[in-house]
């Protein structure tokens, strides 16, 4: 592909949920990422899971030890090497809990937190905070976001709340136009976990849908191309594009 002078690489993925990356999916989003070269490769969230702090979680969940999801995530972060680093809704329970009256919580969240944040200081990557429906990052026309929006049509309904844009947050790899004068596209990349990892999901049936993938593309000023690719799974390697 020929592509003119003044144009730069970028690269994202998002929901990776630590202990259960799917290893495939890492090494495909890793070999893609090393032969791609992106000047921007950034993580859109939920590189951790972090179940153990979900304030609906069951005995089961309680019980996980968070380090090694942390270590997963963080080991993922450090293959990647990203240089924006979003935290999803995941994380941010992290820094909701390092307030808690129970102290041992506060401090286990805390801890985590200095090391999301040590990390990222490593890597020169910029962490931020998951802000809901305000977290944004715009490179090249398109606002990059966790994302908020968890229905059948989120691709089109981020588009008419940013823009063109680009999140994970749904886990299902999907395009949609915003219903917009201005055409904008949405653009969702899916998730890197195993399927049927997370086992809170399990008993939903829109977890059927979930699906792998990432966006990869050419910014210049307030313009971009992107592509969506998504794995297909009946292939049990990634085909990636060329």
């Amino acid at each position: 592909m020929n592509i003119q002078r003044g144009w730069k690489k970028v690269f994202a993925v998002g929901c990776s949920h630590g202990i259960h990356a799917d290893r495939k999916a890492l090494e495909a989003v890793i070999k893609f990422r090393e032969a791609f070269r992106p000047d921007t490769c950034i993580h859109l969230g939920d590189f951790t899971d972090l179940s153990c702090f979900m304030s609906s979680a069951n005995l089961a969940n309680q019980s996980e030890a968070p380090q090694p999801d942390v270590d997963g995530g963080i080991e993922f972060l450090n293959r990647l090497r990203p240089n924006l680093i979003l935290c999803g809704n995941h994380e941010d329970r992290l820094w909701r809990l390092q307030n808690s009256p129970n102290a041992i919580v506060s401090h286990a969240a805390y801890d985590i937190i200095k090391q999301i944040t040590a990390t990222s200081k490593a890597l020169k990557a910029e962490l931020v905070p998951y802000g809901g429906v305000f977290q944004q990052r715009v490179i090249g026309g398109v606002t990059y976001t966790h994302g908020t929006v968890y229905n059948e049509n989120s691709p089109r309904d981020m588009a008419e709340m940013y823009g063109n844009v680009v999140f994970a947050h749904t886990h299902k790899v999907g395009t949609a136009k915003g219903r917009r004068a201005d055409s904008p596209t949405g653009y969702c990349v899916g998730t890197l976990t195993r399927r049927a990892a997370l086992d809170y999901a399990k008993t939903r049936r829109a977890t059927l849908a979930w699906s792998q993938g990432f966006v990869w593309g050419y910014y210049c000023g307030d313009q971009s191309q992107l592509w969506l690719h998504e794995h297909n799974h009946a292939f049990s390697e990634w085909i990636l594009p060329r």
